[in-house]
C-alpha cells in the first residue's frame, strides 16, 4: 500500500528526496512524496500523522541543508605569487592551511594552472632592479618541492601573461619587451612559435575554452591583439582605450571584456570584429577580470575604489558590488589597517567561487559568487599579485 502525502519541502529539496521514494516516480517538479507503509505496520491516526509529518520533514530538511552546506564549501588549491616577498604560496582552500611558501626569483607575476590541476607556472617578470626572462614551474603533487626554471632567453624579457592550451602541454606567454606572444611546449621547453603583435607593452593574454583564439592587451599601444592559435598568426589589432590591462575572453569565444585602468570602464568587444559593443561604467580601476565557465558572470577587481564587482554578462551590468574594508596585513607585526587593494582574479572550475588577491595585506579573498560575499580569506605573502586555482588537492602526508 502506498500513501501519498503533501510535501512541505522546498522544490530543490523535494527533488533531492526522490532517491528515497518507494517507487520510481518521475523526479521533476512534482510536489508529492510517495511513502511506503511497511507490511503489518500500525497506521497512525489522522491527527497523529499530521503532527508527526512536520517533525519528520523538519528533521529531513535540516539534515539535507547541513549536508548541502558542507558540500558547498570551497575546496581545491590556490597558488599566489608574492611580488614583494619574491615567493609563491600554495594554500589548501578548505582548511586555509599554508602548504608551502617557496622563494623564487625576483618579481613573480601571473600564474597559470594546467588543465589537470597538477602543475602551476609563474612568470618571473622581474622588478625595477632586475629584468626577468624565465618561468617557474611547480609540481602541485609535491607542493613543498622547489620549482624548475625554464629560461626564455634575453630576447624574451619581461614575460607576463600566461595561458595553458587545453592539451596541458603548451603554454602561451606574453613577452612584454619583445611585443610578442610565445607558444611553448613545456615538456620539451621548445618554443613552437613566436607571434609578433607589433604593439607596445603586450601584457596580458586570455584564451578561449577550446584553445582556438587568444587575445592580448597592449597597454602602451592602447590596443587588443587577436591571435588564431591554430595558424599561429595575429589576425587583428583593435584600438580600445588608454592603459587597458585586464582581459578575459568568454569561454564560448563570442565576446572579449577589457578593463581600463584610467577610463573607469570595462569594454565589451565583439571577438570576431573587435568592435566595442558596450561600455560598462562604475569602476575606480577595472584591473582584472574573470569569467565563470558558463559565460554568465564576470568578476572585476577594482583597487581604485577598494571593491570587487560581480557583473551579469548578458546584460552588461553590475549586479553586486562588494566593499573590501581596510585591514591589517596578514602575518606581520604591523596591525595598522590599510586599503587592501584587490587585484588578481581567478575562478573555480565549477564557477561557484572567485579568488581575489588583496595585494596590500598579503591575503586572498574567497568570494561566493551566488551570494556576492567574501566568505573567507587565505593568508599568502607580501605583494600578492597573480593567482591561480586548482581543483587538485595535494596530499599532506
Amino acid at each position: 500500500m502506498l500513501t501519498r502525502v503533501k510535501s512541505r519541502l522546498p522544490g530543490h529539496l523535494s527533488r533531492c528526496a526522490c532517491r528515497w521514494r518507494a517507487r520510481a516516480d518521475h523526479c521533476g517538479t512534482s510536489t508529492a512524496l510517495s511513502v511506503p507503509t511497511p507490511p503489518h505496520a500500525t497506521t497512525l491516526p489522522p491527527m497523529a500523522s499530521r503532527r508527526a509529518l512536520p517533525v519528520a520533514a523538519a528533521f529531513f530538511t535540516a539534515t539535507l541543508t547541513a549536508t548541502s552546506a558542507l558540500s558547498a564549501q570551497p575546496r581545491g588549491t590556490i597558488v599566489a605569487s608574492n611580488m614583494d616577498a619574491h615567493s609563491v604560496t600554495i594554500v589548501d582552500v578548505a582548511s586555509a592551511k599554508n602548504l608551502a611558501t617557496i622563494p623564487v626569483r625576483e618579481g613573480p607575476h601571473e600564474v597559470a594552472i594546467s588543465p589537470d590541476g597538477k602543475q602551476a607556472v609563474v612568470a618571473i617578470y622581474g622588478n625595477r632592479n632586475s629584468v626577468g626572462s624565465s618561468l617557474a614551474v611547480f609540481d602541485l603533487t609535491k607542493p613543498t618541492a622547489e620549482p624548475r626554471y625554464i629560461e626564455l632567453g634575453a630576447g624574451n624579457q619581461r614575460p607576463h601573461g600566461l595561458a595553458y592550451l587545453p592539451d596541458g602541454k603548451n603554454l602561451l606567454i606574453t613577452g612584454e619587451r619583445a611585443q610578442r606572444v610565445l607558444l611553448m611546449n613545456l615538456d620539451t621547453q621548445a618554443i613552437d612559435s613566436s607571434m609578433s603583435t607589433g604593439q607596445a607593452t603586450t601584457h596580458m593574454v586570455s584564451l578561449t575554452a577550446n584553445g582556438g583564439h587568444a587575445y592580448t592587451t597592449n597597454i602602451a599601444a592602447m590596443s587588443v591583439s587577436a591571435i588564431d592559435v591554430k595558424t599561429r598568426k595575429v589576425t587583428g589589432t583593435w584600438p580600445v582605450g588608454a592603459r587597458i590591462e585586464g582581459v578575459a575572453v568568454m569561454p564560448d569565444g563570442k565576446e572579449v571584456w577589457v578593463g581600463g585602468n584610467e577610463s573607469h570602464l570595462v569594454y565589451a568587444l565583439d571577438a570576431a570584429t573587435g568592435a566595442v559593443t558596450h561600455r560598462i561604467e562604475g569602476f575606480g580601476m577595472a584591473y582584472r577580470i574573470g569569467i565563470t565557465p558558463n559565460n554568465r558572470t564576470a568578476i572585476i577587481s577594482d583597487p581604485g575604489s577598494e571593491k570587487i564587482h560581480i557583473a551579469d554578462v548578458a546584460t552588461h551590468t553590475i549586479r553586486k558590488t562588494i566593499d573590501i574594508p581596510a585591514q591589517a596585513p596578514a602575518g606581520g607585526a604591523d596591525a595598522t589597517a590599510r586599503p587592501a587593494s584587490p587585484q588578481g582574479v581567478t575562478i573555480s572550475r565549477d564557477g561557484n567561487y572567485a579568488f581575489v588577491t588583496l595585494k596590500a595585506v598579503a591575503k586572498v579573498a574567497v568570494v561566493d559568487i551566488a551570494r556576492g560575499e567574501v566568505v573567507k580569506t587565505l593568508t599568502v605573502g607580501a605583494g600578492s599579485d597573480g593567482v591561480g586555482y586548482s581543483p587538485f588537492i595535494p596530499s599532506t602526508k
